[in-house]
């Protein structure tokens, strides 16, 4: 094997794609003290005997790998028949703070693996040093391999995997070592299993001890009840003279006991016997309070036994704190019937008590989440949603609306459907991952767009997804594709400023530059000299056909201004391009021709403007004395105005 220990990553995980998923994904580990933002990585598809059947070159942006952290980067590759595995080299790593590593083939160190087959040095291996590790320490001539399998520099006291230091290793985790702390550990186990046992037995002896007393006092108190009860009953039978009497007795002494059941028992079987139906009517409604107390405390009962418990509460001829009672009760049977599924029996219950009953609302509340769970879970994402935005911010309502248009906009991506799934997303772009998956949609709906030919379409879904892996590469090459087909074609206008955006990028300009100079002849040759000048104005730099085309066209352009009396823009032309042939001689007939005209129409001082850069021939000198002259005069005070 062989490894770079210069690389600031180190590749964990490779997954082939799949044909919902066509992407290579790679797991990363940052094993530098800086963040990485991009890698550049060599992925290639084998076959089972190791042929390969794809191989690409991927610039992954916008990753998030932080200081010996793990991170994703996906490599857009379509699933290919035969596939068995997939291989990854990064061949460039562009950190955050723009420095670049690159990947040169010298640094490469020869090393072998310490990875252990499966049996007890392995087992014995994972017991000490953790799950992660796959063989004891190695140190070899230019490297040492750590316990979890990554190979360190010789001058590392660190591994950049799982951080643990070189030392520690070597005492800890090579195979003598190991070995003698699972048989430490082992001894440690025996003695408190041992143990353990031993407290167990003894804590069992107690215990029927305990027992055996208890079922000896139990018998002994039969013993005597039985007895006592025999002679009762004797008594009672003189007594009273008959055996319904004694029954009615021993239901009160059963009711003061608090033998509920065995009082009501007693009383139901003595019919209309004076005194009985008063005293049952008493043994139910006690037996209902008791059964309503521990339904209220918690005690488990269905749906119907509460139902009864709270009826009898109400039939009775109660107090006031019977019929809070009941309602308490009711609550308990609603949250029984929320939890058994019947939904509609809980509502209908719920709204049967008082608006004041403490509980009720937030029963009701659970009812309407219960059944906004329910359509969730039937994908009934608009009705589930509907359900949750009824109950405002309660509980986590607020996040499960938010999930109704999350998991279908995750279907819709799934269905190729990107502009539906955007649509959803964009309601929620602060939920999970929603604002990276509405970006990430943009991009296939990009690539889609790409796939059927739709270049201009799939450019802008690309520039939409954000910076989103390689979006904007792809952007650039589908313009950069757009300007050549029109250069191709002769498009000029349509092509530079494609290339004017595209300034920068490879020859870019010099194409910018030769779009306009085609232009520039063109109108040249139609005498539009106007548009040769201005398309050749402002051009990133020149070249001999821009400069003399522009320096034609200004001349002519100039000379045709002046031919249609239009001296002022003839002048401004000629201007910039006064060292080509005979312009200095036009520029000083035309300056000297319109100055005259200011001249005649009273406009001195632009006339002086005018005159004043050519002062040095002869006519001109003439016609700015005369000019200075007029001047002069109109700063002469009048009659009026002197002291």
């Amino acid at each position: 094997m062989r490894i770079d220990l210069t690389c600031p990553a180190e590749i964990l995980t490779v997954e082939l794609p799949a044909k919902e998923e066509p992407w290579v994904r790679l797991l990363l580990m940052d094993t530098a003290d800086r963040g990485i933002n991009s890698c550049e990585a060599t992925v290639k598809i084998l076959d089972e005997k190791g042929a390969e059947l794809a191989r690409t070159v991927h610039r992954a942006r916008a990753l998030t790998g932080r200081p010996h952290g793990t991170f994703w980067m996906t490599v857009p590759m379509e699933p290919r028949d035969g596939a068995a595995r997939a291989e990854a080299q990064l061949d460039k790593i562009w950190f955050e703070d723009n420095d670049v590593w690159r990947r040169n083939p010298d640094h490469e160190l020869s090393y072998e693996e310490n990875a252990l087959p499966p049996g007890n040095d392995l087992n014995a291996l994972k017991y000490v040093a953790g799950p992660a590790a796959v063989g004891f320490p190695s140190q070899q001539a230019e490297l040492w391999v750590c316990v979890c399998g990554r190979p360190n520099g010789n001058r590392s006291l660190l591994c950049a995997r799982c951080r643990r230091q070189k030392d520690m290793i070597f005492q800890q985790y090579n195979r003598n070592a190991v070995l003698r702390q699972v048989s430490q550990r082992e001894r440690q186990l025996d003695l408190k299993t041992r143990g353990a046992r031993e407290e167990a037995a003894q804590l069992q002896r107690v215990r029927e001890e305990a027992y055996n007393r208890q079922q000896a006092r139990k018998r002994t108190r039969r013993r005597l009840g039985l007895a006592m009860g025999a002679a009762l009953l004797l008594t009672a039978g003189v007594y009273f003279g008959g055996v319904p009497a004694l029954r009615l007795w021993s239901a009160d002494q059963a009711l003061r006991e608090g033998k509920l059941a065995q009082a009501e028992e007693t009383l139901e079987a003595l019919g209309s016997f004076p005194g009985a139906e008063s005293r049952l009517a008493a043994a139910r409604l006690a037996m209902a309070r008791r059964d309503g107390g521990d339904a209220v405390a918690g005690a488990d009962m269905d749906a119907d036994t509460l139902g009864a418990i709270a009826d009898r509460l109400r039939e009775a001829d109660a107090l006031d704190a019977d019929r809070m009672l009941a309602q308490k009760v009711d609550l308990k049977r609603a949250e029984k019937l929320l939890a058994d599924g019947d939904i509609d029996g809980a509502e209908t219950l719920l709204r049967t008590l008082p608006e004041e009953t403490e509980g009720r609302e937030t029963l009701l509340k659970d009812c309407v989440y219960a059944r906004g769970e329910a359509a969730l879970s039937a994908k009934d994402f608009d009705t589930a949603r509907a359900f949750f935005l009824e109950l405002g911010s309660w509980r986590d309502a607020e996040t499960q609306a938010e999930n109704c248009l999350y998991e279908p906009a995750l279907q819709r991506m799934e269905a190729g459907e990107y502009e539906e799934a955007i649509a959803l997303l964009s309601q929620i772009p602060d939920y999970l991952d929603s604002g990276e998956l509405i970006r990430k949609s943009w991009y296939l709906k990009g690539y889609t767009l790409e796939m059927a030919g739709e270049t201009e379409a799939a450019r802008q879904a690309y520039l939409t997804a954000d910076g989103y892996e390689d979006a904007a590469d792809r952007a650039r090459a589908l313009r950069w594709a757009q300007a050549e087909k029109e250069l191709a074609a002769e498009n000029y206008a349509e092509a530079m400023p494609i290339y004017q955006e595209l300034d920068g990028d490879g020859d870019a300009r010099e194409k910018w530059i030769l779009c306009a100079t085609e232009m520039a002849r063109a109108a040249y040759k139609v005498r539009d000299y106007d548009r040769a000048a201005e398309l050749l104005t402002g051009l990133p730099e020149d070249t001999a056909d821009t400069t003399r085309i522009r320096t034609r066209a200004l001349y002519l352009g100039a000379k045709a201004d002046a031919e249609r009396g239009e001296l002022e823009k003839a002048i401004e032309k000629m201007s910039l391009v006064s060292t080509y042939g005979d312009a200095g001689k036009n520029l000083r007939t035309w300056r000297m021709e319109l100055a005259q005209q200011k001249m005649d129409a009273g406009a001195w001082a632009e006339a002086k403007e005018l005159l004043t850069p050519i002062a040095e021939y002869y006519q001109a000198q003439r016609m700015l004395r005369q000019v200075e002259e007029k001047l002069a005069e109109a700063e002469k005070p009048t009659e009026t105005e002197a002291p």
